[in-house]
């Protein structure tokens, strides 16, 4: 009987031992992981701020760095962006895709685009498009930049009937500009049945070009906007947490010489499992909306630019605890290369409205006939925002069963000792 005894209570400090290495592990991890908060990485580290790229077999692109991940979807431009350690943006995920450009005359004066001042639109979703990525390394083979470009190509020989579903607030749709609902090639269709069918003809834009270049720096990148005069605007883009976006358009085929033209931002920032919310930073105050909110009219609020800045900016706010974890950015001034190759530096001015899933964001240019415009916005993450992971906190798998374990056989090693 002794020796059974001495047996039970040998196992029994073995299973105490099992269990308490199991849970010294899971909190060593986690001290790992308060220690590599208290000694976070500096600012344009090289080695932790190094780009790098990914493939996919469908032509996806991957872009990271250990703060940023960006995926760029293989169909059109659109771009999502989240923390690296958060896997899979499961906390923090924000998207931009870039789906209309509109020509407009701006008949109340405002700079802006309002919808109703629509003259035409072509939808950059029906374009194929080709996505390009490459980077460039230093003399020690270390990536000092990763770039990838979306180019415009040829009209698709098919798109859904329902494709302006998308992408366009359903106001366009009580417009002048009447859409079709139904198949072109119906010969038996009837105008009730199609409406205005040229509204579905974009074979003028065939030859118009547009080119949405991304890059993401190692380290800093101090930029200027410049034309003949000389230095206009000064711009940073911060290494390794910033993705930068020049959109260059040309050869656009304007329909009137006193019209401009908008391009499409379409923001939505509820792509993660928390909330959050958009907060435009404008001069007077800043605005907060979420993309779920719907409006019926003031469809073109006029973006308030900030006095002291040449940079404009939204923000993706996590609405539970108030902290700001990324922006959207743009320089109120663009670069057009007029036909005779001279350059003016023009400005940029902004209107918004949000529709049930998106914030529309109109980035508005002056007319360039036979010439082209290049324009740089951004989207960035705040490297002080990483949020907390869920799964750095919680035990491994293996863990858990050490765990679980333990506890099972503890508790059968009591029950033994309570009935002897």
């Amino acid at each position: 009987m002794k020796r059974k005894d001495l047996l039970i209570k040998m196992l029994a400090i073995s299973m105490m031992f099992l269990l308490i290495s199991s849970i010294a592990s899971v909190s060593a991890q986690g001290d790992d992981d308060d220690d590599d908060d208290d000694n976070e990485p500096e600012h344009n580290d090289s080695e932790e701020h190094e780009p790098d790229y990914e493939r996919d077999e469908d032509g996806t692109v991957w872009i990271q760095t250990d703060i940023m991940t960006v995926k760029l979807d293989s169909e059109y431009p659109k771009y999502q962006f989240w923390y690296t350690p958060d896997e899979n943006g499961s906390i923090t995920k924000f998207q931009v895709k870039y789906t209309m450009l509109v020509e407009f005359e701006d008949s109340n004066g405002d700079g802006v685009y309002q919808f109703n001042e629509t003259i035409a639109f072509v939808p950059l979703t029906i374009f194929d498009w080709t996505l390009q990525v490459g980077s460039i390394t230093d003399d020690q083979g270390q990536n000092t930049e990763v770039y990838a470009s979306y180019t415009k190509g040829a009209l698709l020989d098919e798109w859904d009937d329902d494709w302006f579903d998308e992408w366009l607030p359903d106001s366009f749709n009580d417009m002048g500009l009447d859409l079709a609902d139904g198949d072109d090639d119906d010969d038996n269709s009837t105008d009730d049945d199609h409406h205005d069918t040229q509204a579905l003809n974009f074979t003028q834009y065939e030859s118009m070009t547009v080119q949405f270049y991304g890059h993401i720096y190692l380290t800093d990148y101090n930029g200027t906007v410049s034309d003949e005069e000389g230095v206009q605007a000064n711009y940073t883009i911060d290494g390794g947490m910033e993705f930068k976006i020049d959109i260059e358009i040309g050869n656009f085929p304007f329909l009137s010489n006193t019209s401009k033209i908008a391009i499409l931002n379409s923001l939505d920032e509820d792509l993660s499992e928390e909330d959050h919310k958009i907060r435009l930073h404008e001069s007077d105050e800043d605005e907060e909306h979420d993309s779920d909110e719907e409006w019926d009219d003031d469809l073109g609020v006029e973006f308030d630019e900030s006095d002291d800045d040449e940079i404009e900016e939204l923000s993706f706010v996590d609405s539970s605890n108030n902290v700001t974890r990324g922006f959207y950015r743009w320089l109120d001034k663009a670069v057009m290369t007029l036909p005779n190759n001279s350059q003016i530096v023009v400005d940029v001015a902004a209107s918004y409205w949000v529709d049930d899933s998106e914030l529309y964001l109109f980035l508005a240019y002056p007319n360039f006939d036979g010439g082209s415009l290049i324009h740089d916005p951004s989207v960035k993450l705040l490297e002080s925002a990483i949020p907390e992971v869920a799964q750095s906190w919680s035990p491994t798998l293996s863990n858990g069963v050490l765990i679980a374990s333990g506890i099972i056989a503890l508790a059968a090693i009591v029950v033994v000792l309570k009935r002897r």
